[in-house]
């Protein structure tokens, strides 16, 4: 039996789950689909667009997740949510994923919310939440980019309040702050809540790693009495199970380069992203903007014509970055708006898939948190295992040995993560000035284990 499982609303954070089991040594694995769950790990998820989802088919997805988990014994079930909270009652809803929690498990009581990731800079602090951008920490209802989320823009920071706008019930949220850390009231303050009735939920304060190691103890402990035990977080949550465990980081090898040309396939509305593009291009990277006529439904002319662009900068030797906008600034994102995930994540897979059938790259970037899932299902991934770290929250991947890109490595990069150069180092190439030559003449070799 798997120590942990987790169910992730998109493919990104789930990415970032096996990142942190991995980090302590654990073995993790990722399903995706109706892919079986694999014995031989000691973290096992599954992971589906329902950040992007909403109604019905949010509660299709999460149902069939949680109920193959649940099929599966752990001890801890982690309910994987991004470490910015973006959901809304209609979009990817946190609150309904709690009450489709509470359905599969009606014994369980009052679940665990703790969404800090503080090695991200993601911080809960008297239930407000609290993201850094630009080196500077924001509260969430004031950060730069999640406060005008395209999809779900975070207009209050008090996680109670966010919850109870999402939940059904009507029924206050509870909550434990961080004075009960320094006071040693932790254990006894955790008991009250999970024992509460009349509540389907409580937040947890975390501002510090040792924060969130005292919630995996307690969890843990829980889990001896009766198994699963919820909560729902990011990968900080999966970061301080881990600990539990092994206690150790593992050491990373070093990184290797990318073998050819790199392609990077984005449907990421953020700033942070578009910065990272921009990087990109202005160091030699070919741009391939996805034209508006193809953003609007399938034209299979349009289509032929970007996978002739793609694979001809490709086959010349270059890095390519293949976008449906840089930005919300973007002429095409004003005409547009936020696109539906599922067919431009499908899009821009099928892209992704055809270049590394063609043997035109082995070295992937997946960008954006909504379309992400979309994408892999396109190229037809099954499953995920971690190969090697890199930055925060978006590790180096591959997938199975029948998907389209097995053998490719891959990086999975929400919205709000990572450095501005992340695609240079992802290629190995973070030296070089900007300039309009290619940074790598080399063509890929077929992608293979």
């Amino acid at each position: 039996m798997a120590l942990f499982s987790f169910v992730a609303d998109d493919l990104t954070g789930a990415s970032d789950v096996l990142s942190q089991a991995h980090r302590y040594g654990l073995e993790a694995v990722l399903v995706m689909g109706d892919a079986p769950l694999p014995a031989d790990a000691d973290v096992v998820g599954i992971a589906g667009p329902a950040r992007s989802l909403a109604g019905a088919a949010f509660d299709t997805r999460v149902r069939a997740d949680l109920a193959r988990l649940a099929a599966t014994p752990s001890e801890v079930l982690l309910y994987k949510v991004c470490s910015t909270f973006d959901s809304s009652p209609t979009t990817g809803s946190i609150g309904r994923g709690i009450e489709l929690l509470h359905d599969r498990f009606p014994d369980h009581g009052p679940i665990s919310v703790a969404p800090a990731q503080p090695g991200f800079g993601r911080y809960t602090a008297f239930s407000d939440h609290y993201a850094t951008h630009a080196g500077q920490v924001h509260r969430l209802d004031r950060h730069p980019v999640m406060s005008s989320h395209p999809s779900t823009p975070m207009h209050e920071a008090d996680l109670r309040q966010v919850l109870a706008t999402q939940l059904n019930d009507g029924v206050p949220v509870g909550s434990i702050h961080l004075p009960a850390y320094d006071t040693g009231a932790f254990p006894e303050t955790w008991a009250q809540q999970r024992a509460g009735t009349g509540m389907s939920a409580f937040v947890v304060d975390a501002v510090s790693d040792a924060h969130l190691d005292a919630l995996a103890a307690a969890l843990r402990q829980d889990a001896q009495v009766s198994s699963p035990a919820i909560v729902v977080g990011s990968g900080g949550i999966m970061a301080a199970l881990a600990r539990t465990v092994t206690s150790t980081e593992t050491l990373s090898r070093p990184l290797p380069s990318a073998s050819g040309p790199v392609l990077a396939v984005s449907a990421s509305a953020s700033s942070v992203t578009a910065a990272q593009l921009q990087d990109a291009v202005d160091h030699g990277w070919i741009d391939v903007p996805v034209d508006p006529a193809l953003l609007q439904g399938p034209d299979p002319d349009q289509h032929a014509v970007l996978a002739e662009q793609v694979s001809s900068a490709l086959g010349a030797g270059h890095h390519v970055v293949v976008h449906t906008t840089r930005g919300s600034n973007d002429p095409r994102y004003a005409a547009t708006g936020p696109l539906d995930a599922a067919y431009v994540g499908e899009l821009l897979g099928r892209i992704a898939a055809a270049m590394a059938t063609a043997g035109l790259t082995r070295d992937i970037a997946v960008l954006g948190g909504d379309t992400s899932s979309h994408a892999l299902t396109a190229m037809g991934v099954r499953e995920l295992r971690v190969t090697d770290q890199f930055v925060t929250a978006a590790p180096i991947c591959r997938a199975d040995d029948d998907a389209a890109v097995a053998g490719c490595r891959l990086v999975l990069k929400g919205g709000q993560v990572g450095p501005t150069d992340l695609l240079r180092r992802f290629a190995g190439d973070t030296t070089t000035s900007p300039t309009t030559e290619s940074v790598n003449h080399r063509k890929a070799t077929p992608c293979e284990q």
